[in-house]
Formats: C-alpha cells, structure tokens, sequence
C-alpha cells in the first residue's frame, strides 16, 4: 500500500479543494453548533425539548431540500456551484449570528444543516467521484479527512474564542473564515495545470433516460438503492444515537465526564486512520466489494461493548464507530459512483445524503424513547448488532446488481 507521490503532486490542488470543502462543513455539524447551545438556550430562554426540536425541525427540512438542491451539481459547472455553497454557508452563519428570534433561529439553523453538512460535503465527495476514475477511492478519502482534522481543531478553537469574546463576535469570525474560502477555492480550481482538466467538469447534456434516471422517485425504485441504503441508513442512525448519548451511558455505568470525552479522542483517531486506508483499500477491491463489510469495525465494537463492562470496552467500542465511520466515508461514495455512474452520481448522492441526515435526527429520537420505557443500553446494543447483521447480509446483494 505505497503512497503514490506522483499522484499527490498532480492533483494536489483539487484535493485540496476536496479537504477544504469538508472541513467547511464543520459549521453546520452537529459538533459544532452544540459548541453554542448554552448560549442558545439562555439566549432565547429554550428548554432541552424546545432546543432539541427546533434542531430536528431544521435538519430534517434541510435533508427533504437537498434532495432537489444537490442534483444541481450534475448540470451547473463546479466553480460556479462550489461558491455559490459557500455564499449559502456564509449567509447562514450570518443570520446565526443576528438571531434575535427563535423563529429566525430555527431558519439559520435550517441554513447551516442544508449548506454546512450537507451541500458542501455533498460538493467535496461528488467532485472527487467525477474527476477521478482509476484513483477514485484515494481522492475520496484524502477530502474526507477534512472532517477529522475539523473535529480535531474547532471544538478547542471555539471554546477558547468564546472565553474572550460572545458567541455572535465568534460566529462572525467564523463568517469571515467561511468568505475567504471563496477565492482560495477558485484559486485551487483555475491553477495553470488544472485549468484545461477542469473541462471534465463542464456538464454534458443529459439524455432523457438520464434524466428519467436521475429522479429521485426513480432511485429509489432501482434494486440498487434497496441493497445500498438499508445498511446506510442503520449505521448513521445508530451511530448517531451512541454518540449522542454518550454522557448518559457514563453516567449509567458511572464513569467520569472526563473520560467520556477523553474517549471520543479515539473515534476521531479511528475516522482519519481509516479514511485515509480506506482510498486504497477501496481501488485495490472496489467499492462494490467493500461496501457490505465497512459496518464490520461497528459490529465488532459493539460485541466487545455487550460483554465487556470495563472502561476500555467503551473506548475500543467509541473508535470502532470511528473507525467504520472513516471506512464508510470513501467506500459508500466511491460505491455510488461505481453503480449509478458518474453522469447522475450527483443526483443519486444528493437522495443518499437526505437519507442520511434524515437518519441523523431519528437516531437519538429512538434511542430516547426506548431508554425513557426502561430499556437499557445493553437490550439496545443486542437489537443494534441483529440489526446490523440483517442490514450487512442485505447489502451483499450489490455483487449481483450490474451498472444502472
């Protein structure tokens, strides 16, 4: 698994361009705007389940319009599209900052989930998917670890800035970073060596089975999604769900807050190893082979979690997410390129990021209403594996699917 220099040198600067794009997403994460929720919350005098509503109201508003916003990608060229995400984000970040409503707290929220997390990762992956054919899965995993080095680096970065200035002067900072993307990305697109390569970008008119094909209602009707997404969306759903309630199965199991988070370092470690391993990896089997087997890290995290109750089963249990997470981050778009082509692969990863997100905010909702019936961590975790392991087997179906 030798690192290709040559392969670096020549496309370092729309790889760069890939990393930016993900670590830009960071501004409408879920991390990051949690960072601000106590000042939300005393702001706008919000209870948990005010807070926590509005938040799920926005992101699943968010998931429902970028299943129509996203496939534009596949018809607009990518400088012209890639700014106008970053204007998206920087507005939104703006009405963020001069919220002085919930109503229009709950509209910036809706802005960031919709450009934050998900149009501008939906632009970093999907450009990477469509410029690259042989080296597909490395260029997908080097932009992904833009969302590692953001975990990495914001929260510590936030908290420190809001201990010298309020939160909407830190928002405004943020605003400023998100603006100056701009033409740093332009740059990174129009270099002198990627200017006459940037024509693979320039959208080629459609066919009308194309078209037919690239409607959403059409997606999903293909034996290909019903093989994909079943496993998709149990991993971002159950995967949300732990990290979530992270606290509370330390308070459960009275372990310290401290070591809670201490723990979630290795999720972080576990996302970037494996997401840099997995573009290799990735062009070495194919995505179609790999795709079944990247919840395989998660499953055994959680056998390790069931029947180990000391502190370092929940620390291989938090990096196994991580590390299936970092796996899933290149093998599950590198897939769709794979089946679904790169003509409406823009389309069909829009309908997949929706599904998703969608998946994102029912996590935690289940979790909740099982844990406040009495059931424990452990029963969750049981029913979590059996799932997985049906959702896996399902999967496997993608061998026999040919090409869309």
């Amino acid at each position: 698994m030798k690192l290709s220099k040559s392969f670096f040198v020549a496309n370092s600067s729309l790889l760069l361009f890939g990393v930016l794009f993900t670590f830009s997403s960071s501004f409408g994460q879920t991390f990051f705007i949690s960072l601000f929720k106590p000042h939300l919350q005393n702001e706008f005098v919000l209870t948990e389940t005010e807070f926590s509503t509005l938040y799920a109201v926005a992101t699943i508003g968010s998931a429902f319009t970028l299943t129509w916003l996203g496939r534009f990608i596949d018809s607009t060229r990518l400088p012209k599209f890639s700014s106008l995400v970053i204007l998206g984000l920087a507005i939104a970040l703006s009405a963020f900052a001069l919220s002085y409503s919930a109503i229009f707290l709950l509209l910036a929220l809706y802005g960031l989930r919709l450009f934050g997390q998900g149009l501008m990762s939906h632009t970093s992956i999907t450009a990477m998917a469509k410029f690259f054919d042989k080296n597909r899965g490395k260029a997908i995993s080097i932009a992904a670890v833009g969302h590692p080095i953001a975990e990495a680096v914001l929260p510590i970065t936030i908290v420190l800035l809001l201990g010298f200035f309020d939160w909407r002067i830190v928002i405004i900072l943020c605003v400023l970073f998100v603006v100056l993307t701009i033409p740093f990305s332009r740059y990174l697109l129009f270099t002198k060596r990627n200017f006459t390569r940037l024509k693979m970008y320039i959208p080629s008119s459609m066919s009308v089975d194309e078209r037919k094909a690239s409607r959403p209602v059409n997606i999903i009707k293909t034996r290909a999604f019903w093989a994909i997404a079943p496993l998709n969306f149990s991993s971002a759903t159950i995967g949300t769900a732990y990290i979530f309630f992270q606290l509370k199965i330390g308070d459960l199991k009275d372990w310290s807050p401290a070591f809670i988070a201490l723990s979630f370092s290795g999720y972080a470690i576990g996302n970037f190893c494996m997401a840099l391993v997995s573009g290799w990896l990735t062009d070495l089997y194919s995505a179609r082979t790999l795709y079944p087997l990247y919840i395989l890290p998660f499953i055994l995290g959680l056998l390790f979690f069931i029947f180990n109750d000391s502190q370092w089963s929940y620390v291989v249990f938090i990096t196994s997410i991580g590390v299936t997470n970092g796996f899933g981050a290149t093998v599950k778009n590198a897939v769709l390129a794979e089946v679904y082509g790169t003509k409406i692969v823009g389309s069909v990863r829009s309908l997949f990021i929706t599904v998703m997100v969608f998946a994102t905010a029912v996590g935690p909702v289940l979790f909740g209403f099982y844990l406040d019936r009495g059931i424990n961590f452990t029963t969750l975790s049981v029913i979590s594996l059996a799932f997985f392991i049906l959702m896996m087997l399902n999967a496997f179906r993608v061998y026999r699917i040919k090409s869309v």
